[in-house]
């Protein structure tokens, strides 16, 4: 599935609660998304990365351009026809605050009851959710989804958009309000989609985890569209980090402080894994190379 804007700009006009006037949020953007991507939407707090992704569902529309799902026009649709929406799934800040079902099941299984889906089937879709996210299914079936931690809870939310098989998952600050050990495991899922053969797009603020996940980045600033390219390309351009008012993830720094040093560091290595290979080959390379 293939995601394109043309030349989108959008504005949220006087009258929608917390604006005045016409605030400008998005201006001319344009990029291509592929089937497989994996990409990451980056920038400052405001830029216009939430309201960005709300467009490649039809959540909202531009107020000028195009936005074309598999070459198909949804611009000027009232209502998104249902098997391009079933295949775009989009996990929000914070989903869990919408839970409204009784056991963890029911809110699970929610929308493919909507789509009158047989039972067996559904079942099977949740089991198998429930096993991506390593959430035991005797165990949290029929637990009260609003009793959960916080992690647990967002799993069960990343559980109900998987039952319904979208082509695209797009996470919005998807490990915000967790603590350390839900972050990690929520991280290792979502590292675990890249060979899945969907498309994967991530929006946050968290470089490092940006660094190590994708392999391209969207980069966005007072709703422009500053960079388009491979993570390699965005993390060595310390000019547009510094635009972007990013920081740099701390493997990325200590990169570059190594190759200050003649020590040949790849523009390649962006994460600690990359960083661990390097400097092990390169302690059985050279005896003369030493940490301290």
């Amino acid at each position: 599935m293939t995601i394109r804007l043309e030349n989108v700009s959008f504005r949220y006009t006087q009258g929608i609660e917390g604006f005045f006037g016409q605030e400008q949020i998005l201006q001319n953007i344009s990029f291509r998304i592929d089937s497989g991507e994996f990409v990451g939407i980056v920038g400052p707090s405001g830029s216009g990365k939430t309201t960005l992704i709300q467009h490649f569902n039809g959540l909202l529309k531009p107020v000028s351009g195009r936005v074309l799902i598999d070459h198909k026009d949804i611009t000027g649709q009232k209502k998104i026809p249902g098997n391009i929406r079933k295949k775009i799934g989009i996990v929000f800040q914070f989903p869990e605050l919408q839970f409204f079902e009784n056991t963890v099941y029911d809110e699970v299984s929610y929308g493919p009851r909507n789509l009158k889906i047989p039972g067996n089937e559904i079942e099977k879709r949740v089991r198998e959710a429930f096993d991506l996210l390593e959430l035991d299914f005797k165990d949290f079936r029929d637990r009260a989804p609003f009793h959960l931690s916080e992690g647990q809870k967002r799993r069960v939310a990343i559980a109900s958009i998987l039952v319904m098989k979208p082509e695209v998952l797009i996470f919005d600050e998807p490990t915000a309000g967790m603590d350390f050990r839900g972050v990690l495991r929520l991280k290792s899922f979502i590292r675990s989609l890249k060979n899945s053969g969907r498309t994967v797009i991530l929006v946050s603020h968290d470089m490092a985890f940006i660094a190590e996940t994708v392999d391209r980045i969207l980069c966005l600033k007072n709703g422009q569209l500053i960079f388009d390219g491979t993570k390699i390309d965005f993390f060595s351009d310390v000019p547009i980090l510094q635009k972007a008012n990013l920081r740099e993830p701390e493997i990325v720094r200590l990169a570059r402080a190594l190759r200050q040093e003649n020590i040949p560091v790849p523009f390649s290595i962006t994460d600690l894994r990359g960083m661990k290979r390097f400097l092990e080959a390169r302690l059985k390379s050279e005896n003369s190379f030493k940490i301290r």
